[in-house]
């Protein structure tokens, strides 16, 4: 049996497409799209231009709990380590099933904010002494809640800096020998090979946190899947890691073993010119998170060499401060004209608009980091896809592409329509079902977490 859906505009690989019918198997997946019969009766009407929908590569989802609550300023620096030293105690507060309230919200707003897919690079395996696989399988029961595709990138954490720096207390949470991590992703394999939304990858956390030495290893145990690493993304890393190895951190890991088109590499903030260029021989997905990037201070990533350079881009929620696809692409943006004093700087170079362009590449690219079928509108993907309001003052009457900027660029509540996860609406009038009754369980969460703050 398929279900078709009548799309006024639809964004394919080859562009905008008018009047086509988007036709799911029972498997939900895209079986065709037809440019005839868009208007039968039995096909459901969308509202407005439809999209690919939004593969987040980079998620915390814990850090949610903190969202908005870092802005106090103590004496004495306030930066990336201060604000994570909060984020630890934050931590300490949760037990797996309020990680699995909290990730589920998370990914219901991720869902509202146009991403179907999200790689959730977790490290707080233990909560509140848990038995080690049970945090993991909070999150899977999470995305399974909401309704969205997941690429658990359970993290191996095992130093707490360059040198194999013994873990500080709070950290012993996340701490894993090689041989234990390994386990927990085979074992996390074999519960989830039935699903076609989860997909397991493996994160070695950063280049402070695991052994460059023992990693060969641990790669060859585990063939195949997606690999995430956190790098570059402050200058005190950076000069941390010259300090111990006399390499820059990209140029080290390189040195050590071969990246290739299943790598993704998170921030990489502070790559040289040449160690783009190594990425981008390498094929490696770039995972830039523009907002927590600017919340962390850590610097601006080199978008416009990196595209340059042939390399793939896709985006992050990180932190989850903000949970709309729009806004990071827009920061990314941003960012490169506050740089430049130039004006869409990321379009392609042949012209063009801005957004489609943008939107496909990090649909399509944060697909292929999370190894999701999914982030394009083509026959044999999943179908994800993302409905904008086509009855929205800002966009009404408006060429798809234009509308899709404007969505980017002026974004407002009440842009999305609607969200479809494997042809299945998840978010309908731009609202997820769950959100009323999830909401009150985050509010008393939260709570809890200033009461703690207070004493």
């Amino acid at each position: 049996m398929t279900t078709a859906y009548a799309c006024p505009w639809i964004l394919t690989p080859e562009g905008w497409q008018a009047d086509c019918l988007l036709k799911v198997d029972k498997s939900g997946r895209i079986a065709a799209i037809e440019t005839s019969g868009w208007q039968s009766c039995d096909a459901v009407m969308l509202a407005g231009p439809v999209i690919p929908g939004m593969c987040n590569v980079h998620s915390h989802a814990h850090q949610r709990l903190i969202a908005g609550l870092t802005g106090r300023r103590k004496r004495g620096e306030s930066s990336f380590w201060s604000w994570r030293e909060q984020m630890y105690r934050a931590v300490g507060l949760l037990r797996p099933d309020d990680l699995t309230v909290l990730a589920n919200f998370l990914y219901m707003e991720l869902l509202e904010g146009g991403y179907t897919s999200n790689g959730e690079f977790h490290y707080a395996h233990r909560l509140d002494r848990s038995e080690l696989i049970e945090t993991s399988q909070a999150l899977l029961e999470a995305a399974g809640s909401a309704g969205c595709g997941l690429t658990l990138l359970p993290v191996w954490y095992r130093y707490s800096g360059f040198g194999r720096a013994e873990p500080l207390p709070e950290q012993r949470p996340f701490t894993l020998e090689a041989n234990a991590f390994v386990a927990l992703v085979k074992r996390l394999q074999a519960l989830t090979a039935a699903d076609d939304h989860l997909v397991i990858g493996m994160a070695p956390h950063s280049l402070r946190a695991v052994d460059l030495a023992e990693l060969p290893e641990v790669l060859s145990a585990l063939p195949g899947i997606p690999v995430h690493l956190h790098i570059a993304e402050q200058p005190a890393e950076v000069a941390a890691c010259l300090e111990a190895t006399g390499h820059r951190p990209i140029e080290w890991l390189f040195e050590r073993v071969a990246p290739d088109r299943r790598w993704c590499l998170i921030h990489a903030t502070h790559a040289t010119g040449a160690e783009l260029d190594m990425m981008a021989k390498a094929a490696v997905v770039a995972g830039i998170c523009p907002t927590t990037e600017a919340d962390l201070g850590d610097g601006i990533f080199a978008t416009r060499a990196w595209l340059d350079l042939g390399g793939r881009l896709a985006i992050g929620s990180d932190s989850n401060l903000v949970t709309s696809a729009a806004t990071e692409l827009r920061l990314l943006e941003w960012g490169q004209r506050l740089e430049s004093h130039q004006r869409n700087v990321l379009a392609s170079a042949e012209g063009g608009h801005i957004g489609s362009a943008l939107w496909q590449q990090a649909a399509r690219d944060g697909a292929r980091a999370l190894a999701q079928p999914a982030g394009q509108l083509i026959p044999g993907c999943r179908a994800d896809f993302v409905v904008l309001n086509g009855r929205h003052p800002l966009l009404q009457g408006l060429e798809p592409d234009s509308a899709l900027d404007s969505f980017i660029f002026a974004e407002q509540a009440g842009m999305i329509d609607a969200v479809y996860v494997a042809g299945n609406a998840r978010v309908t009038n731009g609202s997820h079902p769950d959100r009323a009754a999830l909401s009150e369980k985050i509010i008393q969460m939260r709570q809890r977490l200033q009461q703690l703050e207070t004493r």
